[in-house]
């Protein structure tokens, strides 16, 4: 009885949704609700020119780096990705007759089974130290449009309440899927973009940073564009701008994959150069065919303030600077220029440093900036210099915003619009 009840209770309330954000929503939260567990995410699955991906919608409840990082999942890279596909096995315990999957103590589990019965791991979960996980198809009629994934650092956080939610996830699909297409679009591309492009960076102590982007309005236009601010400690900050190529679900997949990529081999070693030629290394594995990155690392060291640059087919960093009573002037850093990432094995790396006065600014920008066009004329350095000249003194974050818009509103309205990204970095003690 309290089984029906429960799956009436979040069906009822589903049903009283005016959009698919608010339907998705209510949604997730009633599955917390219910189980009382510490991360739920739905995803909904999006088909691309080489294959399925998941891509969340709701997320509630996980840290902000597990969300970043499990927004975008292929269907082939992990559990998630299996129970959407259907290639779920129940003759193993992990598995239900409908599909699900379900465990709950997942340290256990790479321990009392082979590989070849898990299948491929990204592991996420499992550095986030979750011991309960449950993944759920989300269906409409015979087809598996999405997953309901829960998470928990608690051991058999599920077990109660596995077959209420596979109900739930029967007669849930049809019910999103009444709304709107344009308004699941409108979801999926929000968080795929809160993942690539945090409206906010993170704070670090003694850099003063900030960051503005414009992006595509639906996921066929969207780009590859990504940043990643990663504390090292000791060693220093390391900056990453990135842009995958191609648009639509392929280039942000790829751009998801070359993030996630990249910031889990950051910590292994702090030299831009040796970590560029390691993160080369592993998207060679990662990208499908085709596909490449392009990446600008600076690492700003600690005491110092020397930054390093490793460039790998993208634009060369701008340096504003005050020489002592001067005005301001600028300059690209003189870095060498590398290949794209993901293109050639073995490759090795060059780089460039120098030293960052207090109040120089660091930008760093996709092309996507400097390829604004009008009247057969692109906004490109010289446009983000005139900028970025003009508002040296603001705040960081003021200085990416104006040159951002200002390449923005160069482009002519009636050309292919592309995405742009820019980041500014300055020095204020301590670092």
């Amino acid at each position: 009885m309290d089984a029906l009840r429960n799956l009436t209770t979040i069906i009822e309330d589903l049903n009283q949704a005016r959009s698919f954000k608010d339907a998705a929503d209510r949604f997730t939260r009633g599955a917390r609700t219910l189980t009382g567990c510490q991360a739920a995410i739905l995803r909904m699955v999006e088909q691309g020119e080489e294959g399925s991906w998941l891509a969340g919608c709701t997320i509630d409840g996980p840290s902000e780096a597990f969300a970043r990082d499990e927004t975008l999942v292929g269907a082939s890279e992990c559990i998630c990705g299996r129970v959407a596909s259907g290639l779920t096995d129940p003759r193993l315990p992990f598995y239900t007759e409908g599909g699900s999957f379900h465990w709950g103590r997942l340290g256990t589990l790479t321990r009392d089974f082979a590989t070849e019965e898990i299948g491929p791991l990204r592991g996420r979960c499992v550095r986030e130290e979750y011991e309960s996980l449950a993944v759920f198809p989300l269906r409409a009629g015979s087809r598996v449009v999405g997953s309901l994934h829960l998470a928990d650092k608690r051991p058999d956080q599920f077990a109660g309440s596995v077959e209420v939610l596979e109900s739930a996830c029967r007669l849930a699909g049809d019910i999103l899927l009444r709304h709107k297409a344009e308004e699941r679009e409108r979801a999926v591309l929000e968080a795929v973009q809160a993942a690539l492009l945090p409206a906010s960076p993170p704070k670090v102590a003694g850099l003063s940073i900030g960051v503005s982007f414009s992006s595509a309005t639906d996921m066929a236009r969207l780009g590859g564009d990504f940043y990643e601010v990663l504390d090292l400690g000791d060693p220093g900050v390391l900056i990453l701008v990135g842009d995958a190529c191609g648009k639509g679900v392929e280039a942000v997949a790829t751009a998801a994959r070359a993030r996630y990529a990249m910031a889990a081999h950051a910590s292994l070693g702090s030299d831009p150069a040796s970590f560029m030629g390691t993160a080369n290394e592993a998207l060679l594995h990662l990208l499908p065919s085709e596909r490449f990155v392009t990446a600008a690392a600076c690492l700003i060291e600690r005491g110092s303030g020397c930054v390093t640059t490793c460039l790998a087919g993208h634009p060369a960093p701008l340096r504003l600077t005050t020489p002592r009573g001067a005005e301001r002037g600028a300059a690209e850093i003189d870095a060498p220029h590398n290949p794209p990432l993901g293109i050639l094995a073995g490759l090795r790396f060059a780089k460039r440093s120098e030293a960052l006065a207090g109040d120089d600014v660091l930008l760093i920008y996709t092309d996507g900036v400097t390829d604004s066009r009008r009247n057969g004329t692109l906004f490109g350095i010289g446009g983000i210099l005139r900028v970025a000249l003009r508002y040296s003194d603001q705040d960081p974050a003021d200085i990416a915003r104006h040159v951002c818009v200002s390449a923005t509103d160069y482009h002519d309205p009636l050309l292919p619009a592309d995405d742009r990204l820019v980041m500014a970095v300055r020095m204020c003690g301590g670092c």
